[in-house]
């Protein structure tokens, strides 16, 4: 592996490098996105059913008492149900959009790296014609040992930036659906809040 590296130059080393990045981001986000971290179920039931008694006091001390994003969304919204109601749809959308971007936290890096391993691929196979067109220059197409360095940089790092690129488009793609699918639940449980807060009122 290491003469593979050494032998595929000096892009190799930040290709290895975005390789880690990727990896990281990936276990990072199975991690954090759990379902329960953002919409507890337990939470969930406890706070309808004191919703639906109307013990709004009760609800709003459950709410802080929780870590979770459906616990202070929920809160934003139950503590602020003096605004008008255009205010507190808004109250709640900008809550909303806060967690959502906990949801998103570090994807784009993944996207970055998809976007850069080939181009940093690419940088190596010119590096390696580079390199190629010298010893051609100076000793003439004679010597295959001499071109097989650039040829090999040339190979190697090209190689290189599609596994990486790859990988982590596949790792984006999957850290995405838990996002998204984590974002529909909580949109839906903030709307079960928000409707049980003005059932009557309807």
């Amino acid at each position: 592996m290491w003469e593979l590296i050494q032998k595929g130059g000096i892009t190799m080393y930040p290709i290895i490098l975005l390789s880690v990045i990727s990896l990281a981001v990936f276990i990072e986000r199975l991690i954090s996105l759990r379902k329960e971290k953002f919409v507890p179920k337990a939470f969930k039931e406890q706070l309808i059913n004191l919703l639906k008694k109307k013990n709004i006091s009760e609800a709003v001390e459950v709410c802080k008492s929780n870590p979770s994003a459906l616990a202070r969304i929920s809160e934003s919204i139950i503590s602020n149900t003096d605004l008008p109601l255009s205010r507190l749809l808004e109250v709640a959308e900008e809550s909303g959009r806060s967690e959502a971007g906990k949801l998103d936290r570090y994807l784009p890096s993944l996207q970055t790296i998809v976007a850069i391993a080939p181009l940093l691929g690419l940088l190596g196979t010119v590096l390696g014609m580079i390199k190629i067109f010298d010893v051609i220059a100076l000793q003439g197409t004679g010597n295959p040992e001499a071109l097989s360095s650039g040829i090999a940089e040339a190979l190697l790092t090209t190689a290189a930036g599609l596994v990486v690129a790859i990988p982590a488009q596949i790792f984006y793609f999957i850290a995405r659906a838990k996002a998204d699918a984590i974002g529909n639940d909580l949109e839906k449980a903030s709307s079960e809040v928000m409707n049980l807060l003005f059932k009557d009122e309807k």
